[in-house]
């Protein structure tokens, strides 16, 4: 069996765009993409495009599953940029799903219950929506950007360090 040529010319091409083949690249509004960026920057930012965009598909339609996912990866990237901005832990250790949750513990302005709490959530309910049968419903999907929203101001302005990052409105 042979794959498509349409697909290896499309993972070629991706390939080349990661590699900046074709002249200068054209980076995602929003977010400093310069090498000079500060420690938790671009994470802090990421966060505020996600729960922008977690807002918006309300504007294209009944998306629950895409809000829910994108509110979750929200707190995430808040959590990361907080830790790599306040207290200079190395990025490496913060790559997968869990251990920025791990990491907040003690480190950003929350009680411990609480982080363990959202990590609970990250946990059992997206596990559920992602690798299971469940369909998230437009109330769940309301109440996780919520929650999302809340942890990423409470988080970013409680330092100005961090505040400064933020393109939130």
């Amino acid at each position: 069996m042979s794959d498509p040529t349409e697909l290896r010319k499309a993972i070629e091409a991706a390939e080349d765009a990661f590699s900046h083949a074709h002249g200068q690249p054209v980076f995602e509004p929003g977010l400093n993409a310069a090498a000079d960026a500060s420690d938790g920057e671009v994470q802090i930012q990421k966060a505020c495009r996600l729960l922008e965009l977690a807002h918006r598909i309300d504007d294209l339609g009944e998306y629950y599953g895409a809000i829910f996912e994108h509110s979750l990866i929200a707190i995430e990237h808040t959590f990361q940029g907080y830790l790599l901005a306040m207290t200079g832990v190395d990025e490496v250790e913060l790559r997968n799903h869990s251990s920025p949750y791990a990491f907040a513990k003690g480190q950003v302005p929350l009680d411990d219950e609480t982080v363990d709490d959202l990590k609970n959530l990250y946990d059992a309910r997206r596990t559920e929506h992602y690798y299971g049968t469940t369909v998230t419903t437009k109330t769940q999907a309301e109440q996780i950007r919520t929650v999302a929203a809340i942890v990423h101001e409470y988080i970013v302005t409680f330092d100005q360090q961090t505040e400064q990052f933020c393109q939130c409105d």
